[in-house]
């Protein structure tokens, strides 16, 4: 069996994983954080998939998606609360000057993120007067 089509099951389950941290399809489960982070970890160190790039990846996810006001405030707290631990793998990883500095962007935007409120469901719901058409 090709490397490729070894990966591909474990791919699609952390990509699967991703959609629904992304959108918080299960807001009150924080563990699926977990379970996408070792399926991460799986995909790094049994295929061949970057380890640099899982880690990149899973906190670029968590860092958007703890920025998106559009999302419940506390599902994006949990994961501004995870974001560190993709982090702390890419500074295990920082071998040239170039991760290294990309890795210091992201320890800069984790370190001043400040969340913003969340919009209200009710104005989710509703949505704003201006997107209403008026004739």
């Amino acid at each position: 069996m090709s490397s490729a089509l070894h990966e591909q099951p474990y791919l699609e389950s952390w990509r699967w994983m991703s959609r629904q941290i992304r959108c918080a399809l299960d807001p009150d489960e924080p563990r699926l954080i977990e379970h996408y982070l070792a399926e991460g970890r799986y995909l790094s160190c049994c295929t061949a998939t970057s380890p640099w790039t899982v880690a990149e990846t899973s906190f670029r996810l968590l860092l958007d998606t703890a920025t998106d006001i559009a999302l419940p405030w506390h599902w994006r707290s949990v994961c501004l609360d995870q974001a560190w631990r993709p982090l702390r793998e890419m500074e295990r990883l920082s071998l040239c000057q170039c991760r290294l500095r990309r890795w210091q962007r992201y320890t800069w935007q984790i370190a001043t993120c400040e969340l913003q409120p969340s919009i209200p469901l009710i104005d989710l719901l509703q949505g704003h007067s201006h997107d209403q058409d008026t004739y």
